[in-house]
C-alpha cells in the first residue's frame, strides 16, 4: 500500500469510537505494524493524565468550557451527526486530513472514555503525524514540535488556526522543543514564547497538562471561547 493509502487508513482508524455504521473494530482497522505503533504512541502520550472511571458518554470533557453555560457536546453532535459521518467518506487522504484539522465537531469526542479529557480529533492527527515520520525512518526521540515551519508533508501537521500551524518534524529549527511524552515538558522547554506566551491563562493551563490531545483541544477551546465572548 502507498504511503498516502496508509495515511488514509490511519485517519479513519477510530470510526468505531464515534459510532459510525460499518466501522471496523479497532484490531482490524490498522493492519500495518508501523501504523499500529504510531497509534499506540499517540494514545500513550494522550492517556497520561485525568484518568476517571469508565464513562458511558463518548463526548470529551473540556477544561475550558466546564465552568461556562455553553451547550453540551451531546446536543451539538446530535444536531450535526450526519456531518461527522460524511466527513469520513472522503477518500482523498489529503482532503480528509484538512477536514479533520478544521473540524469543530470532531473535537467534541473523547479518544478514550476512561480518559474523557482526551480529544479524538487530536489523537487522530497525532497518530497520522507519528505514522508518517515512523514510515520515513524516524523514532519518537528524533521528533520536534515546530511552529510555522513548512513540513515535508501535510500529514505532519497536528494543529492549525488562523495564525499558527504546528507540525511534528524530525529536526529542530529554533522552534519549540523535542517531543516529550508529557506535553508540559515540551511546552516548558520551547525555545521561544508561542501562542501561550501572551495569554497568561492559557499558558498556565498548558504548563500543567501532560496529555498531548488534551492540550491541543484546550488551545482550540480557549480561542473558541474568546471568539464566543466577543460576539
Amino acid at each position: 500500500m502507498s504511503v498516502t493509502g496508509e495515511m488514509l487508513r490511519v485517519l479513519r482508524h477510530d470510526l468505531h469510537k464515534i459510532h459510525i455504521v460499518g466501522a471496523s473494530p479497532h484490531k482490524k482497522s490498522l493492519l500495518n505494524e508501523t501504523a499500529r505503533k504510531a497509534d499506540s504512541t499517540a494514545a500513550w502520550i494522550s492517556r497520561n493524565s485525568f484518568k476517571e472511571e469508565f464513562e458511558e458518554e463518548i463526548y470529551r470533557k473540556s477544561l475550558i468550557f466546564r465552568k461556562h453555560g455553553f451547550k453540551k457536546p451531546r446536543y451539538i453532535v446530535s444536531q450535526n451527526r450526519y456531518e461527522v459521518a460524511t466527513l469520513f467518506k472522503e477518500s482523498n487522504a489529503f482532503k480528509l486530513h484538512e477536514a479533520i484539522l478544521s473540524s469543530k465537531l470532531l473535537n467534541l469526542y473523547c479518544e478514550a472514555r476512561n480518559f474523557p479529557y482526551t480529544s479524538l480529533k487530536y489523537h487522530i492527527l497525532l497518530a497520522c503525524a507519528l505514522s508518517y515520520n515512523y514510515i520515513n525512518g524516524y523514532e519518537l526521540k528524533d521528533l520536534y514540535l515546530c511552529e510555522n515551519l513548512k513540513p515535508k508533508s501535510a500529514f505532519q501537521i497536528i494543529y492549525k488556526d488562523d495564525i499558527t500551524e504546528w507540525t511534528i518534524l524530525p529536526h529542530h529549527h529554533d522552534n519549540l522543543s523535542r517531543v516529550h511524552p508529557k506535553f508540559y515538558t515540551t511546552w516548558e522547554r520551547r525555545t521561544k514564547p508561542s501562542i501561550g506566551g501572551d495569554v497568561r491563562e492559557l499558558n498556565g493551563f498548558l504548563s500543567c497538562i501532560g496529555s498531548w490531545s488534551t492540550a491541543l483541544a484546550t488551545i482550540e477551546d480557549f480561542f473558541d471561547m474568546i471568539k464566543m465572548l466577543k460576539n
